[in-house]
């Protein structure tokens, strides 16, 4: 994982990429026994690393199982406090549901990322 006293300007984004994907894939589906990416809620190609000013920014997107989903909010809860966990002074942590995949998708994306939670 990535190391916090690690140079920024000396890492490889595409492996940190798959370092991020290999910690969020195993969360448990909260209505179903199987995992996000067992359910395809969340794959490698939904997740970025960019440089951000003097950090870096980690977007995450992901896709619940239907578009009405009721668990959507909580689901992007948990990958952005499995990700805070391991990043959290470090970068800054876009999650949101990708674009067309919810029926209430501005509001769970802002309930997600609302740093008063």
């Amino acid at each position: 994982m990535y190391s916090k006293n690690m140079d920024k300007t000396n890492f490889d984004c595409e492996t940190l990429v798959e370092e991020i994907y290999d910690l969020v894939k195993d969360i448990r589906d909260p209505e179903l026994p199987q995992t996000l990416e067992q359910l395809d809620v969340v794959s490698e190609s939904d997740i970025s690393v960019k440089p951000f000013g003097d950090s870096l920014l980690i977007s995450i997107q992901f896709t619940p199982t239907v578009p009405h989903c009721t668990l959507a909010t909580l689901i992007g809860l948990c990958l952005r406090v499995k990700l805070e966990k391991c990043f959290q002074h470090k970068f800054k942590l876009d999650v949101n549901l990708k674009k067309g995949s919810h029926s209430t998708e501005e509001e769970v994306n802002k309930q997600i990322n609302d740093k008063e939670r």
